[in-house]
C-alpha cells in the first residue's frame, strides 16, 4: 500500500522511469516552492503535448484540470488515448495555475515523459509567471525574513582564525548562496548553494546545501538571524553568533563544483543547477568546448537534456538586477551522465499521513537491525479520526494521539508482543519515549519530537509509505 502522491515529500526532478506496456497514463505531482494553500478559485491544469514537428505549434494529446487544488504538492493524473503515443515521437507535460482566471503559476521547463528514455511518473516545480502575488512564489509579505531578496553577514567565533566570515544571499525562489571566510586564515572564500525553507513554526530558517548536514538558523526577526547547533539549539555563549540584513543586497559569484541538467537552447546551453534549481546560461568561455562536445556524443536527441558535473563560477549581469544570477562560466568539465537527474530537492514535508522513519532516539543514532523493519510512526488523520501507528522494529503498534498547534500528545499505545533477536531495546526505549512528547517541529523532509522542557527526543526522516 502506498501513500497518495500528495503527502509524499516534493519531488522537483523529472523521474526516468522505463515504460512499460502502453502509454496510456502519465502521473505526478506539481509543487511551488513556498507551501502555503492556493485559494478556492485556483485552477491547476497538466498536459502532455507532442512537440515533434519543427516550428509546428504542440499538439495536446491529453491533459488534466484540477479547480482549488489546495495545498501542495498537487497530484493529477493525465488518461491517454494509446494510439496517439508513437514511440518515434518526442512529448512533454507542462503545468499552470491560474487564479480568477489570471495566470500565476507555470511550469519552470518542458519535462519529457513517455518516448526516448523518459518514463510516465514526473514531479513538475512551479515558478511564478509575472510579478508575484501573496502567498505565492516569490511573494514576501507576511514572510518571517521580510522581502526578498535580500543579503545576511556577520562575524561568527572561530576556534583557529580571528573569525568566521559569513554572507548569505536569500532569493525569493527559495534557493541560498552562501560564503564562509576564514579570516586570518585564507584569503578565499569558501561556497555552499542550495534550497532554503522555514520550519512548521516559520521559526527556524534551514538551508540544505552540498554539505552533508543542514545549516539552521534561529530567525529573532526579519533582521536578524542567529545560528543553531546542528540539533536546532541555542548555541549557548556570550559571543556573536547572529547575522545581520543588510542595507542592500550584495551579489555574490560563487565558485565551486556543481551538478545540473544542460541542455541546448538554440545556439547557447543552459544550465539547471541541482540544489537551487536556478536556471544559468552558460557562457562560450572557459571549458564550455569541452562541455558541449561530451554531451553531443552522450545526446540521442538534439534536445535532450543531460546531467553533467562541472566546475563552474556563476555571474550575475546587469539584466539581473542585484537578483538571480544568469549566466556560468565553466572551469573544469568533470562528466556527463546519461540517464540520470538532478532528484528529490529539498522540500518541507506533512506532519500527517505521512510515513516517519525514526533516526535518532534520545541523542543516539537509530538502524534497523538485519531483516527486521526499520522504526517508524505514521499519524493518520481522516476528518476527526486521528490513529498513531508504525513500528518499533520488531513489532507493529496503534494508538490515538491529538494535536493542538505545536503541540503533540500521544494516547496509549497497543501492539503485538512478539520477541526479535535484535533490536529490542530500541523498541522499548522508542515506545515508553513516545508518551512523554509535548510539541513538534517540522524541518524539510524531519520531524523533531520535543518533551515538555524542549529537550528533543526523537528525530524522523519522510520516506515512501511502507
Amino acid at each position: 500500500m502506498r501513500l497518495c502522491p500528495r503527502h509524499f515529500a516534493v519531488a522537483l526532478a523529472l523521474a526516468t522511469l522505463p515504460m512499460t506496456g502502453h502509454a496510456d497514463t502519465v502521473t505526478g505531482t506539481a509543487a511551488f516552492l513556498q507551501h502555503e494553500a492556493l485559494p478556492p478559485t485556483a485552477v491547476f491544469e497538466a498536459r502532455v503535448e507532442d512537440i515533434s514537428r519543427v516550428g509546428a505549434a504542440a499538439e495536446v494529446i491529453g491533459s488534466s484540470r484540477i479547480e482549488n487544488p489546495g495545498s501542495p504538492p498537487i497530484a493529477f493524473r493525465i488518461e491517454l488515448d494509446p494510439s496517439k503515443v508513437d514511440v518515434r515521437r518526442r512529448y512533454v507535460l507542462r503545468a499552470t495555475i491560474a487564479i480568477d482566471g489570471k495566470l500565476v503559476l507555470t511550469s519552470d521547463r518542458a519535462y519529457p515523459v513517455l518516448t526516448h528514455g523518459h518514463g510516465r511518473e514526473v514531479a513538475v516545480l512551479l515558478r511564478a509567471a509575472g510579478a508575484p502575488r501573496p502567498g505565492l512564489v516569490g511573494a514576501s509579505q507576511g514572510s518571517p525574513l521580510g522581502a526578498l531578496p535580500a543579503t545576511f553577514a556577520g562575524d561568527l567565533p572561530c576556534a583557529d582564525c580571528v573569525a568566521l566570515r559569513y554572507r548569505l544571499n536569500l532569493f525569493p525562489d527559495g534557493s541560498f548562496f552562501l560564503s564562509t571566510l576564514y579570516e586570518g586564515r585564507s584569503t578565499e572564500p569558501a561556497y555552499d548553494i542550495g534550497a532554503w525553507a522555514l520550519s512548521s513554526d516559520r521559526g527556524t530558517l534551514v538551508l540544505q546545501g552540498g554539505r552533508e548536514a543542514p545549516l539552521r538558523f534561529r530567525i529573532v526577526d526579519a533582521g536578524t538571524l542567529r545560528l543553531l547547533d546542528q540539533d536546532g539549539r541555542d548555541i549557548e555563549s556570550k559571543l556573536n553568533y547572529a547575522l545581520a540584513r543588510q542595507p542592500q543586497f550584495a551579489p555574490m559569484e560563487p565558485r565551486l563544483t556543481m551538478r545540473g541538467l544542460y541542455r541546448r537552447e538554440g545556439k547557447a546551453g543552459v544550465f539547471t543547477e541541482c540544489l537551487t534549481r536556478q536556471r544559468w546560461t552558460v557562457l562560450p568561455t572557459g571549458a564550455n568546448a569541452a562541455l558541449e562536445r561530451e554531451t553531443d556524443k552522450a545526446r540521442r536527441e538534439p534536445d535532450d537534456e543531460l546531467l553533467v558535473s562541472l566546475e563552474g563560477e556563476v555571474r550575475s549581469t546587469p539584466k539581473a538586477e542585484g537578483k538571480v544570477p544568469s549566466t556560468l562560466v565553466v572551469q573544469r568539465f568533470i562528466g556527463v551522465w546519461p540517464g540520470e537527474t538532478c532528484g528529490v530537492r529539498f522540500a518541507t514535508a506533512e506532519l500527517v499521513n505521512m510515513y516517519w522513519k525514526l533516526t535518532a532516539l534520545n541523542g543516539k543514532p537509530v538502524l534497523a537491525a538485519a531483516n527486521q523493519r526499520e522504526p517508524s510512526l505514521i499519524l493518520q488523520s481522516a476528518g476527526t479520526h486521528q490513529r498513531a501507528t508504525g513500528s518499533g522494529g520488531c513489532n507493529r503498534f496503534t494508538g490515538s494521539y491529538g494535536l493542538d498547534g505545536n503541540g503533540l500528545r500521544f494516547g496509549a499505545l497497543a501492539g503485538s508482543m512478539m520477541a526479535c533477536e535484535a533490536g529490542m531495546e530500541t523498541e522499548r526505549e522508542y515506545l515508553e519515549t513516545l508518551p512523554q512528547v509535548r510539541t513538534w517541529k517540522v524541518l524539510g523532509q524531519h520531524l523533531e519530537l520535543f518533551d515538555a522542557t524542549g529537550t528533543m527526543l526523537a528525530r524522523f526522516e519522510a520516506r515512501a509509505l511502507r
